[in-house]
């Protein structure tokens, strides 16, 4: 988003103007992140490398600057995407605009109560609208494309309710069917998740062989995909710190750091990479690794930049956060995070999330001795009672000899 010549000059001072959004969210701070992460964001947002900022963040620097938001970002504009649909949906075909607006709106619910709830959703929706537009239809390569980037969400949303088998399913069908539409960044964003389910499941070697394959896609088509780059970057330093390989790991992560601050013209149909994802992954590689102290930072990042409506990627860099401060002897303070999660995932479907409040159960029982800790563990297990239910009743890819949730 380029602020227009005149503006410049009220902003000349990057790091006293990012002083301001903080000033001017008065107590409601939680959400934003530090002061050095708002100086990289506000040159990147005047250089043109941001294309879209929050409604938070327009809100703020509108109070900030005193000015109108329509006189301050009335020179915004879309980033067109790599496979002939522009990423703003009003320039689409009205089939692919459908598309599009469907999809946004499953991933905002996705944030908030989770793959579990909206799986079912998502295939009826490849079953009901996009299969018949795909055998016999008119909409060409835009139809092929937008079934792909469905069918990969849907896949997301297996995997989080899971179902990791027929996650990899989804993962395959959807990179069968963007080879024939010709998203590259899409096909490269499904590498990715490939690589994610991959790494997820402990198999590091083939997690960084997609990753590296999505990698040089991207670099073979020149698109200016940046945060997809930075994600498979990213894919890759996480399955090097689970091998624990430090020197490589860290390389990759100030790589995909860097990369993730270059000009970007993401396809409309990938789903975004942003700092909080990369402080996350950062904080679970360096967790991995053993250094703490980096792990700490990096998760305490993460949290400060996802917002309360991001339920479950908030969740996530909380529990990253709580492993960490078992892993310093703090087992008080890692009991009030998991409590926090604990009260906010309450409506969120998500046995990703469960999964890993049962591992900070494990942790935690070694300070059972403690009262604090002790009274903390009664409430979790009651906790994860009622969420095993749920789960049990909804089923997983788990079969009957699988480890408990």
């Amino acid at each position: 988003m380029r602020i227009r010549a005149e503006r410049k000059s009220r902003l000349w001072d990057v790091r006293a103007m990012a002083r301001r959004p903080r000033v001017a969210a008065g107590d409601d701070r939680r959400d934003l992140p530090d002061h050095e992460a708002l100086v990289r964001s506000i040159r990147r947002w005047e250089s043109g490398r941001i294309t879209v900022l929050s409604e938070r963040y327009r809100l703020l620097f509108c109070r900030a600057l005193r000015m109108d938001e329509d006189a301050l970002f009335a020179d915004a504009a879309p980033a067109p995407g790599d496979s002939g649909v522009s990423g703003d949906p009003a320039d689409c075909p009205p089939a692919a605009r459908h598309d599009l607006n469907a999809m946004t709106a499953f991933r905002g619910a996705d944030r908030r109560v989770g793959g579990g709830h909206l799986y079912a959703t998502v295939v009826g929706y490849l079953e009901r609208d996009m299969a018949p537009r795909l055998f016999g239809g008119a909409d060409g390569p835009t139809a092929v494309v937008a079934a792909a980037a469905l069918t990969e969400m849907a896949g997301w949303m297996a995997h989080d309710a899971g179902r990791d088998d027929t996650a990899g399913r989804h993962f395959s069908r959807a990179l069968d069917l963007v080879a024939v539409g010709g998203d590259r960044q899409l096909e490269a964003h499904i590498l990715g998740s490939m690589s994610h389910l991959a790494q997820h499941r402990g198999r590091a070697t083939d997690a960084v062989r997609l990753a590296r394959r999505g990698t040089e896609m991207l670099r073979s088509t020149r698109t200016s995909a940046a945060a997809m780059e930075a994600r498979l970057l990213t894919m890759a330093a996480r399955s090097f710190a689970s091998l624990g390989d430090s020197t490589q790991c860290a390389s990759l992560l100030l790589q995909a750091e860097r990369t993730l601050e270059r000009e970007q013209r993401p396809s409309p149909w990938i789903g975004p990479f942003d700092e909080g994802s990369l402080a996350l992954d950062a904080a679970r590689s360096m967790l991995a690794l053993g250094r703490l102290g980096e792990a700490r930072q990096q998760s305490d990042r993460a949290v400060a930049l996802r917002s309360g409506d991001r339920t479950r990627s908030r969740a996530l860099a909380q529990l990253v956060l709580a492993k960490v401060l078992l892993a310093e002897g703090s087992p008080e303070e890692a009991c009030g995070v998991t409590k926090s999660v604990i009260d906010d995932t309450c409506s969120l479907s998500s046995l990703v999330v469960t999964r890993q409040l049962a591992d900070l159960q494990v942790l935690l029982a070694a300070y059972r001795g403690e009262e604090i800790v002790a009274d903390f563990l009664a409430a979790l297990d009651e906790a994860l009672k009622e969420r095993r239910w749920l789960y049990q009743w909804g089923g997983s890819d788990r079969g009957p000899g699988s480890p408990a949730l």
